[in-house]
């Protein structure tokens, strides 16, 4: 998809993906649709929010080693959503529109309606953890003035660096996604909260 901003987008948001590899999704979600239509085929194309659950290698299990270790930034809360889904919740999306004939041809947005913001997912992972509140903040400035100097160090030394201004943008900034076409047509919804999945995954 087109990258939202700060709106809350469905399915139809206009425009187009910007980086390669979301060009190559988008390709691969219309050489779906085209053989199902060429061979009357059940095909649905599923957009996925951020997954997560236990056994999951991704940046919020990242993010949580870090946290519990004292590692993490604590977060300012920016108002930003960031959309997730446990990956409970997309087993039975996935057997939803395998078995329901309405999902024929049709692409939708696998998202849990809560869409915490950094800050607050920070938090929760600092009270799964058995962790108190942490009262203070980075600054956002400071935050994006970190990932300028991860940018640099990159360039001179060839290598990813754990912060840079992707990461900080991808903290601070919002990916925010509604799954109410999938909600509204199949009768789907996301049924683990964010507490009890971030528990899941970290065996709490």
């Amino acid at each position: 998809m087109a990258e939202p901003g700060d709106i809350c987008a469905d399915e139809d948001l206009p425009g187009e993906p910007e980086t390669a590899y979301g060009q190559a999704k988008r390709a691969a979600e219309q050489a779906v649709l085209d053989a199902g239509a060429r061979y009357g085929m059940h095909v649905v194309n599923l957009r996925l929010a951020m997954v997560y659950g236990a056994g999951g290698r991704g940046n919020l299990e990242r993010m949580a080693r870090l946290v519990a270790r004292g590692l993490f930034p604590p977060l300012p809360e920016t108002g930003n959503r960031r959309s997730l889904v446990h990956v409970s919740d997309v087993v039975a999306a996935m057997q939803r529109v395998a078995e329901d004939e309405r999902a024929a041809g049709r692409t939708y947005i696998v998202a849990s309606n809560e869409a915490p913001s950094g800050r607050m997912l920070f938090d929760a992972l600092r009270a799964v953890q058995g962790m108190p509140r942490c009262g203070w903040h980075v600054p956002a400035s400071v935050l994006r003035l970190a990932g300028k100097v991860g940018d640099g160090v990159q360039r001179l030394a060839h290598r990813r660096m754990p912060l840079d201004s992707e990461v900080v943008d991808r903290l601070l900034g919002s990916a925010w996604y509604s799954p109410a076409r999938i909600e509204r047509e199949l009768g789907w919804s996301a049924r683990m909260t964010l507490v009890d999945g971030l528990r899941e995954m970290l065996g709490k």
